[in-house]
């Protein structure tokens, strides 16, 4: 809808620029307010002048000409309230929009602020794109409150409104006229509107009712209500609407301007959906939850009940993302989640009474984000009710899952924190359930754990490793150390395994000390990219002095294997610092290989193609298949030292180990036996067949120096001959 600006010229103080959408005068006596209004209207069209009093509004408002006034009600000198009623008395600003912002939230400073003249009230803090409604809305009254002084503006600019027009006689209420708006929103055609009651337009409205609607009308010559209309066909829609008192016509007539807020609340109603729930899984999101939580913990604590939060954090979906991809993900999630509410809603409809409406449940379930969902249970009195709860919910979250024909299957760990035990707020008891969830984690999975301080101390523990292993990646605080791997036939070194330490502030620290937790927070991904850059620059460094069947061999995390570049990232590291073919050993774990085998034989070919040898890590420990050994192209396997240990004396353990030899042999695959400490145990070894060996009886891992002081100084006497 187009206005002109003719008022004393205004349009030529803005030259050839465009109208801007209409002058708003902004009255407060923070500049701050003032700043924020410029900026905000200024940004949606609209031109802005300020005042930081009433005197200073007055003294200017002829001059502005302003289409609305956005006026502060407590201000020093002259309040808002005696500025609204002086405005009022200028000929010329009788009908000028007046909206009333103000920090004052009741009836009677809004019922004061409207005898006076305002057209709107608006309470602070103010929620901007409300108000720009708001004024929108006015400025749409106003102007065509105007405009129907006009019998040719009214045919020209009322019938192009989007909103309806309703004309309608002061006694007989039938209606006299309308816009085009008014006749396609309620579906009746012109001569049919013209044989209708404005009564009959309404919906859930009585005679009476909207006669005390009217009488208000009259007192004040105009007045805001919320119309529910009803369309010809008997559905209906809301609407805010101004109703004017002509008095100018005879014989006097209502005029209703109508806006259709149907679009509007299903506007709200989505963002209120956007804002309070997730949207991948229709569960309540953390702000919705933090709400309704509050609410279960005042009432606990004004009745003296207790509540429980759970943190649900599921097992490796990470790996299901990255196998499968994230809409699979997705999918997952929306499956899984869907019975963590049917289980709540099990679990709730037997803990509550029948008195309770589901509104005020006592439990609540909601997603946090990710793989992590937060469920709060209130007035149980069994102390064994949330780990119940927690029970059922695992149960659940382990059955298979269906997916686009991919059967999976997850686990969950959750964490329980109980108030008033552990926390008196939310946020107090949330730490301390992921605190206990992280001890479920690494209990091994697929449990639950309550809080406790000791889980507590460790968290902070490992939240301190954590920060000071990021630090440790950034200042490169580790080193290679290198164990000797020697052939028992060929009676020398053939190899090493590279092994990691770390330059600790407080001393020399062992992977076993920091791995863990590197594979858990997925640093281990930066710290093997760091390990195989220095294995093949020292692969470099020693190119003149190793055999041809030398090899280093590094460790490869099930992390690395599933990461997309790293296969990438290799062949690039190689390509511009080249080294012999086989020199290079990756060395993985079993349960690394069987999570997806044939897109893992297919990675391993890839690695293989680059000249790098596969060995697997303690062999016998994990899930040893010969369906999958023979596909997989590894040259070695090495056996775990669990099963040295007492290879010497005891015969199943002999035993094992001497299958271990011919089912390698077998397959033309080597063996390397680790952890090799007596002479009785490589006497034992060597009977079996020749192998390669780690171990102390050779040598610990060390540091490239003395590394290669051993190498130099290696005596095949050290070892015995192998056995024919």
């Amino acid at each position: 809808m187009e206005f002109s600006h003719s008022k004393h010229g205004r349009a030529a103080d803005w030259g050839h620029h465009p109208l801007p959408a209409g002058v708003i005068l902004a009255v407060d006596d923070d500049p701050g307010s003032l700043l924020l209004a410029s900026e905000y209207f200024g940004s949606e069209g609209y031109r802005v002048d300020t005042a930081l009093s009433g005197d200073d509004a007055l003294a200017r408002i002829e001059q502005i000409q302003p289409d609305i006034i956005l006026l502060d009600i407590i201000m020093p000198g002259m309040d808002g309230y005696e500025v609204c009623r002086r405005i009022r008395r200028m000929p010329h600003f009788k009908s000028t929009p007046i909206i009333i912002l103000t920090s004052l939230d009741n009836s009677d400073a809004e019922q004061r602020a409207y005898d006076i003249g305002a057209w709107d009230f608006v309470t602070k803090p103010i929620h901007w794109p409300t108000l720009k409604h708001r004024v929108q809305f006015a400025l749409r009254a106003s102007r065509a409150m105007m405009a129907e002084r006009s019998a040719d503006r009214f045919a020209r600019v009322i019938n192009q409104s989007p909103n309806e027009v309703l004309i309608f006689d002061s006694v007989s209420l039938l209606v006299l006229d309308e816009n085009v708006s008014a006749l396609r929103n309620l579906g009746y055609s012109k001569e049919e509107l013209k044989n209708l009651s404005f009564i009959q337009t309404l919906h859930g409205e009585t005679p009476e009712s909207l006669e005390s609607i009217l009488q208000q009308v009259r007192l004040r010559q105009q007045e805001k209500f919320k119309f529910q209309m009803q369309r010809k066909d008997g559905s209906t829609y809301s609407t805010e609407a101004t109703l004017l008192y002509s008095v100018e016509e005879d014989p006097r007539v209502y005029v209703a301007i109508l806006q259709d807020t149907s679009e509007k609340h299903r506007i709200e109603e989505e963002l209120h959906r956007l804002s309070f729930y997730d949207e991948l899984t229709g569960l309540a999101n953390r702000r919705l939850l933090e709400d309704q939580a509050g609410q279960l913990l005042s009432m606990a604590q004004r009745n003296g009940h207790r509540c429980a939060v759970c943190i649900l954090d599921l097992d490796g979906i990470r790996h299901i993302n990255d196998a499968l991809g994230p809409a699979v993900g997705d999918l997952l999630l929306q499956q899984i989640s869907q019975r963590l509410a049917d289980v709540v809603r099990r679990f709730d409809l037997i803990a509550r009474d029948e008195s309770s409406s589901p509104a005020n449940s006592g439990t609540q379930l909601a997603r946090f984000g990710g793989d992590e969902f937060v469920l709060v249970l209130s007035d149980f009195d069994n102390p064994l009710d949330p780990a119940k709860a927690a029970e059922r919910i695992l149960e659940a979250v382990a059955l298979p899952c269906l997916i686009q024909d991919n059967q999976l299957s997850l686990t969950a760990s959750m964490g329980i924190s109980l108030y008033p035990d552990d926390g008196d707020n939310l946020d107090e008891l949330v730490q301390r359930a992921h605190t206990a969830m992280y001890a479920a984690k690494r209990a091994g999975k697929n449990r639950y754990s309550f809080f406790t301080e000791e889980n507590n101390r460790n968290l902070i523990s490992r939240m301190q490793l954590e920060a000071e292993l990021r630090a440790a990646i950034e200042n490169e605080e580790f080193e290679l150390h290198y164990q000797p791997l020697v052939d028992t036939a060929l009676q020398r070194v053939t190899g090493a395994e590279c092994l990691l330490r770390w330059r600790h502030p407080d001393g020399m620290r062992f992977p076993d000390q920091f791995i863990p937790l590197a594979e858990e927070t997925g640093l281990i991904l930066p710290i093997g990219e760091w390990v195989l850059r220095e294995t093949v620059a020292q692969l470099n460094r020693w190119a003149d002095v190793i055999g041809e069947d030398f090899g280093l061999s590094v460790n490869i995390s099930s992390l690395q294997i599933r990461e997309q570049r790293f296969l990438e990232r290799t062949r690039e590291l190689l390509k511009a610092n080249p080294i012999a073919d086989g020199h290079l050993i990756f060395e993985l774990t079993e349960s690394s290989l069987i999570e997806d085998v044939e897109g893992t034989i297919r990675w391993l070919r890839d690695i293989e193609s680059l000249g790098i040898r596969i060995a697997i890590d303690d062999f016998g420990t994990g899930y040893s298949s010969l369906n999958y050994l023979v596909r997989l192209p590894v040259y070695c396997i090495k056996i775990d030292r669990v099963f040295v240990n007492n290879v010497d004396h005891d015969r199943d353990q002999a035993a094992i180990v001497l299958a271990i030899f011919q089912m390698a042999r077998a397959l033309r695959i080597e063996v390397v036996v680790e952890g090799v400490e007596t002479r009785e145990q490589l006497a034992t070894l060597t009977a079996m067949g020749s192998c390669g060996i780690q171990g102390w009886l050779v040598s610990k891992a060390l540091p490239v120096d003395r590394f290669e002081q051993f190498l130099q100084e290696f005596p095949p006497s050290e070892l015995p001959a192998p056995a024919l």
